[in-house]
C-alpha cells in the first residue's frame, strides 16, 4: 500500500512536533524577568489567619473565633510539620518532576501542547511553581474554563522567575498554605483541621489522597473526589485504601466547617479577641475550666454562669458565661438581687464594733406564749444565725444604723460604683472580686483574666474583720471547708452563690432546682479537701451564753475589746431598758437639813451602756450613782455608737420647806 508523501504518519511526526515546540518555547528562559513576585519571607509574614485564638496560661487552646468571613484560613504550617503522606500524594498527583525542573516541566509542557493542539483531548501541564505564581499574582491566575496560550506563557515566565529567587522547599511550603481546598477553605491547615479534625502533621494516606484530589476540583461532588483520590492511592500502591477513602469523602467533605474548633471559653473569647490572627494568652486554667464544665449535668440550667478566682492573686482561673456557647455572657450581665450586700454591711458593722457575731437582733413582732399571756418570749436571733437564715428585718435594721458615707466609701473600696445606697445591679464578676477580699485577708483587687491587665491591690477590710465574716458563713461540705453566701432570687429567677474555699473564690448564678448542690459539685471539681484558714492576730475567742437560752452556748471570735461572755435579751425584745427610775415618776425631795439625796440609776442591756441626763453625758455602766437634782428630766441610755436604746421622763420636786422659803 503506497503512502501519501504529503501526509506523513502521526507516529513519525510526533517527535518532530515536540522538538519544534521546545524550540519555540525555549526563549522563555531568557524572558523570565519582569514579574514583581514577592519574597518568601514577605508571603509568610503577610499570612493572616481568619481566626483568633484564646489560650490558657500554659498555651492550651480555649476558644477560637472567626473574624474574617471572606476566607477561612488558619495558621501557616512549616514544611517540616507536614505529614509525609501529604507531601507524597501532592507531588505524585501534581508535579512528579518537581525537584528536577526549574519552574516549567518542558517534557510535560510539550506533551500537553501536542495533545491539546493535535488531538487526544485536553491535558494540563502546570507545575506547582506555576500554580503558586497564579496564587501570588491574581493576574496570572488561570480561569476555570482552561487557559489561553498567552496566559500559559505569562505563568511559565513567572514560574521561572520564582524558581530563581525561591528554593524548592519554600515553593512547596507556600503552595500548600495558599492553595484553595473546599468552599472557603484556604491552606493545608484549614483543610486538615476543619474537614478531618486533624493537624497537618497527622494526616494519613487516605486523608492526604482526598485533600490532593480536592486541588483539581475543590467543590466537586464527594463521589467524584473519592474516585480521583482512589486513583491517586492506586498509583501510590495503596489499592486497599479506596474503601476508607470513599467513607471519609461521604462523611467528612460536606460536614459544617464554620464551627469553632475549641469551645472551653467562648464567652471570654468574644470579650478578648478582636482581629484575625490574634493569639491571646489568658490567665485561665484550661484543665480547671474543663473540670467545671464536666461537673454540669443535662438537667442543669443552660444559662448557668460560673467564675473562679485565685484567692492569693485575684486571677481569673475559670470563666463560664453560660453552658450554651452562643448564650449571653452571664459573668458580666448586671443582676438585680435584693440581698447581695448584706454580708458587706455586716462586716462593716463588725469592724466598727457596732455588733458582734453574738449580738442579738430583733426579728420584728414579739411572740407570746398562748398558755400564759404574762410570759412574753422575745423574737430575736443572734447575728450569726440571722445572717445564715437571711432574716431581712434584722439585717436591714442593722444597716439602717450605719453611717451612710462610711458605707458608700466601703463599697467603692470593693470596686462598686454606688447608685444611691447600693449599686443598682452588680455583675457576677464584681461580686466575685468583692467577695475574694474576705478570702485574701481583707485585700481587694480587680479580677484579672489577661497577664497585661494591671493589678492594684488595696485594703478593703481589716484581716480580723474578713476572718470573722468568713467564719460567720462557714460550713463543711463534700469538698471540705467553705464560706458561702446564697443570695435570694434575682429578677430573672436565678440564685447567686458567692463563696470561697481554701484556694478559690467561686461565684455561681443559676436557676436550677438545687443551687447549693451545684455549687458544691463545682467546688469539688475545682479542688477537694479544703481546710479552714488560721485566725489572724487581734482576735479573741470567748465562750458566749445567752439569757434566755434560746441559743446554745458556743465559742465565738471577737475583735479584741468587743468580746462579751453573757448576752442578755430583754423580755420585750429591746436591746436596753431603764429599770430605775420609772417613766413618769414624780418625786419630792426629803426635808431640808438632811444630806443630799442620791439615787442608783439601773438599767439592763445586752451591750455596754452610756447614760445621758437632759442631753448631757452622765456616766457608763448598768448601775450609776446620781446626786438627785430638782427639775423635769429626760434620762436616756445609749450604746457605744450613741444610739438611744431607751429614754424616760420624770420630775423631781424640791422639799416643801424649800418651797416656803
Amino acid at each position: 500500500m503506497a503512502h501519501n508523501s504529503a501526509s506523513p504518519p502521526a507516529a513519525a511526526m510526533k517527535p518532530f512536533r515536540c522538538l519544534l515546540l521546545l524550540v519555540l518555547l525555549s526563549p522563555l528562559a531568557a524572558l523570565a524577568e519582569g514579574f514583581a513576585l514577592p519574597a518568601f519571607e514577605q508571603v509568610r509574614a503577610s499570612h493572616l489567619s481568619s481566626d483568633a485564638l484564646l489560650l490558657d496560661r500554659t498555651g492550651l487552646p480555649l476558644a477560637d473565633l472567626r473574624l474574617d468571613t471572606r476566607v477561612r484560613r488558619l495558621d501557616w504550617v512549616p514544611l517540616a510539620q507536614l505529614s509525609p503522606a501529604m507531601r507524597d500524594a501532592l507531588l505524585t498527583a501534581e508535579d512528579r518532576r518537581f525537584f528536577a525542573h526549574s519552574g516549567v516541566d518542558w517534557v510535560a509542557f510539550a506533551g500537553a501542547a501536542w495533545q491539546n493542539l493535535w488531538g487526544g483531548g485536553k491535558r494540563g501541564a502546570s507545575t506547582l511553581t506555576m500554580q503558586l505564581a497564579g496564587l501570588l499574582d491574581p493576574a496570572l491566575r488561570m480561569p476555570a474554563n482552561r487557559r489561553s496560550v498567552a496566559q500559559k506563557w505569562d505563568q511559565s515566565r513567572a514560574a521561572l522567575e520564582l524558581e530563581s529567587k525561591w528554593n524548592k522547599q519554600q515553593i512547596l511550603e507556600a503552595y500548600l498554605n495558599l492553595a484553595p481546598f473546599r468552599g472557603d477553605l484556604q491552606g493545608i491547615s484549614a483543610a486538615s483541621e476543619l474537614i478531618f479534625k486533624l493537624p497537618a502533621s497527622r494526616l494519613g494516606p487516605s486523608e492526604a489522597s482526598l485533600l490532593t484530589a480536592l486541588l483539581r476540583g475543590p467543590n466537586a461532588a464527594p463521589p467524584l473526589v473519592a474516585k480521583r483520590a482512589c486513583r491517586l492511592a492506586a498509583s501510590l500502591g495503596r489499592n486497599n485504601q479506596c474503601g476508607e477513602i470513599t467513607r471519609l469523602a461521604q462523611s467528612q467533605l460536606d460536614t459544617p466547617r464554620n464551627m469553632p474548633r475549641y469551645r472551653l471559653a467562648p464567652h471570654l473569647a468574644r470579650r478578648v479577641l478582636q482581629q484575625g490572627g490574634q493569639r491571646s494568652t489568658s490567665l485561665l486554667d484550661g484543665h480547671l475550666q474543663a473540670r467545671l464544665l464536666a461537673a454540669f449535668t443535662p438537667q442543669d440550667d443552660p444559662a448557668s454562669a460560673v467564675l473562679v478566682l485565685d484567692n492569693s492573686s485575684g486571677e481569673v482561673l475559670a470563666w463560664i458565661g453560660a453552658l450554651d456557647p452562643l448564650g449571653a455572657d452571664g459573668v458580666v450581665r448586671p443582676r438585680l438581687a435584693p440581698d447581695w450586700w448584706w454580708p458587706y454591711a455586716t462586716a462593716l458593722g463588725i469592724e466598727q464594733r457596732q455588733w458582734t457575731a453574738a449580738s442579738p437582733l430583733p426579728l420584728g413582732a414579739v411572740i407570746f406564749d398562748p398558755r400564759d399571756a404574762r410570759a412574753a418570749t422575745p423574737s430575736w436571733m443572734s447575728l450569726r444565725f440571722a445572717l445564715r437564715d437571711h432574716q431581712p428585718a434584722a439585717l436591714i435594721g442593722l444597716h439602717a444604723r450605719q453611717e451612710r458615707e462610711a458605707w458608700l466609701e466601703r463599697l467603692r473600696l470593693l470596686g462598686f460604683e454606688p447608685d444611691g445606697d447600693t449599686p443598682a445591679a452588680p455583675s457576677l464578676l464584681q461580686l466575685a472580686s468583692a467577695w475574694r477580699a474576705f478570702a485574701a485577708n481583707g485585700q481587694w483587687q480587680a479580677a484579672r483574666w489577661l497577664p497585661t491587665q494591671e493589678s492594684n491591690p488595696r485594703r478593703a477590710w481589716r484581716a480580723d474583720t474578713a476572718f470573722v465574716l468568713s467564719d460567720l458563713l462557714a460550713s463543711p461540705g463534700p469538698a471540705g471547708w467553705a464560706s458561702l453566701w446564697q443570695s435570694h432570687a434575682s429578677e430573672d429567677g436565678s440564685r447567686l452563690l458567692i463563696g470561697h474555699s481554701e484556694r478559690y473564690t467561686l461565684a455561681l448564678a443559676t436557676t436550677g432546682n438545687d443551687p447549693l448542690g451545684l455549687w458544691q459539685r463545682l467546688q469539688l471539681a475545682a479542688a477537694g479537701d479544703s481546710r479552714p484558714p488560721p485566725a489572724p492576730p487581734g482576735l479573741v475567742t470567748q465562750n458566749v451564753y445567752f439569757e434566755p437560752a434560746l441559743e446554745t452556748p458556743r465559742s465565738e471570735y471577737f475583735l479584741r475589746g468587743s468580746e462579751i461572755e453573757t448576752v442578755t435579751v430583754l423580755a420585750d425584745g429591746r436591746r436596753g431598758r431603764i429599770i430605775f427610775p420609772a417613766a413618769g415618776l414624780n418625786h419630792v425631795l426629803d426635808e431640808t437639813g438632811r444630806p443630799r439625796e442620791r439615787w442608783i440609776l439601773q438599767a439592763e442591756s445586752s451591750t455596754a451602756l452610756r447614760w445621758l441626763l437632759d442631753g448631757h453625758p452622765l456616766g457608763e455602766g448598768q448601775r450609776l450613782l446620781w446626786n438627785v437634782q430638782p427639775g423635769q428630766h429626760r434620762l436616756a441610755i445609749s450604746d457605744g455608737r450613741g444610739e438611744i436604746l431607751h429614754a424616760i421622763e420624770f420630775e423631781v420636786h424640791p422639799a416643801p420647806e424649800s418651797q416656803e422659803r
